[in-house]
């Protein structure tokens, strides 16, 4: 097989993972609207229409809440997936600068630029409006605590494998691999919620509370790409963890919606109490079984696809990276039309999505760029 053709199908290969990056980044678009317009269990750069009394409302809020918690575990998989070939390409020091590149770059971009830029917009209509200086002196990692958080676990790989080279194959991530990995994610996210819950901005905002999901799901990637795993489950694995995940999402909308109800959600969602255990045991359960599960089911749906969405994917980093400012354009651009908000949003979604990814695929196009996103 000459390279050329290796390369291709190494391409081809890989198509699945544009989709998933594509699905879970216009989520997070979709998820950022709600937040600006018709939910409140987050802050945003815009919010001067947000409506939140309504059943309306509260229906956008909970799914909203469960795709901020899960939605991007399977990101991390495949990050920790990918990784292994560029350590195995790079070794532990080219892998690691590679990294720095990649995520160091954009997060001094994203803290200093991007983030303080959608401050100044969200609040342009304000009187009281800080300056772009002023938004500069408060900035923090926001959505890009996700990048902190791969940061961290690439240099820790990158620790591991300069320690302890690999040296074979090592066998696939079974079920016990599995259910140690939940429990981790609901043990130690427990313990870090006795200081610091999901909804914490502090530490600039790096939502250290998520990065033992994160961290659990990255290693189960590595795990998973060292043992050769490509991506794909048997049908009635696939539908094994579905169900598992369904179950788990279900109860934790119970415990959320039981808590919320009485205005105690932070109670869900820190401290130790029963609502903070049964949380916590939930969380440990989804982000292993959705996670797993959603890969695998986009896997198998959407091996490959076409040319746009092959430039859609090209360009996902820099759309996530973006969008805030992004985003917040669109939202200021449809400020003076005479709808509702829960209207407002469905329509800014629609038009914001593909703005999004036209734009971060734009900026990939600039000379030197793409070498970074």
């Amino acid at each position: 097989m000459t390279s050329t053709e290796s390369s291709v199908q190494g391409r081809q290969r890989e198509q699945w993972v544009d989709t998933l990056r594509v699905v879970l980044i216009s989520g997070v678009i979709v998820v950022h609207t709600a937040t600006a317009y018709v939910t409140d269990f987050a802050g945003y750069y815009y919010d001067d229409e947000r409506v939140t009394n309504s059943v309306v409302s509260i229906a956008f809020a909970l799914p909203a809440l469960m795709g901020g918690v899960f939605g991007l575990g399977p990101l991390f998989v495949v990050a920790g997936w990918f990784s292994v070939g560029s350590l195995s390409r790079r070794g532990p020091a080219g892998f690691l600068g590679s990294r720095l590149l990649r995520l160091g770059v954009p997060l001094v971009v994203f803290v200093l630029l991007v983030n303080p830029l959608a401050d100044w917009l969200g609040d342009v209509w304000k009187e009281d409006r800080l300056t772009f200086a002023g938004n500069l002196a408060e900035t923090e990692f926001s959505i890009m605590w996700f990048v902190v958080a791969l940061l961290v676990c690439s240099v820790g790989y990158a620790a591991l494998r300069s320690l302890r080279p690999l040296t074979g194959p090592r066998p696939p991530p079974g079920t016990r691999s599995l259910v140690v990995g939940g429990s981790v994610i609901s043990l130690v996210s427990l313990a870090v919620w006795q200081a610091t819950t999901l909804l914490d901005t502090h530490l600039l905002n790096a939502r250290v509370s998520d990065w033992t999901q994160g961290a659990v799901l990255f290693a189960l990637g590595v795990m998973a790409a060292e043992a050769g795993w490509d991506g794909r489950l048997s049908r009635r694995a696939e539908h094994r963890l579905g169900r598992v995940a369904a179950v788990g999402v279900g109860l934790t909308l119970v415990v959320v919606s039981w808590t919320g109800a009485r205005d105690e959600l932070d109670m869900a969602l820190g401290g130790l109490n029963w609502a903070s255990v049964s949380f916590a045991v939930l969380y440990g359960v989804v982000s292993i079984s959705f996670t797993l599960w959603c890969l695998a089911w986009l896997r198998r749906r959407w091996p490959t696809h076409g040319p746009l969405l092959t430039k859609t994917g090209r360009g996902s980093y820099a759309t996530y990276l973006l969008h805030p400012v992004v985003l917040v354009s669109v939202m200021l651009a449809f400020r003076a039309v005479p709808v509702g908000a829960q209207l407002k949003f469905l329509i800014v979604s629609v038009v914001a999505v593909p703005v999004c990814f036209a734009v971060g695929y734009a900026v990939t196009r600039l000379p030197g760029v793409g070498r970074v996103v």
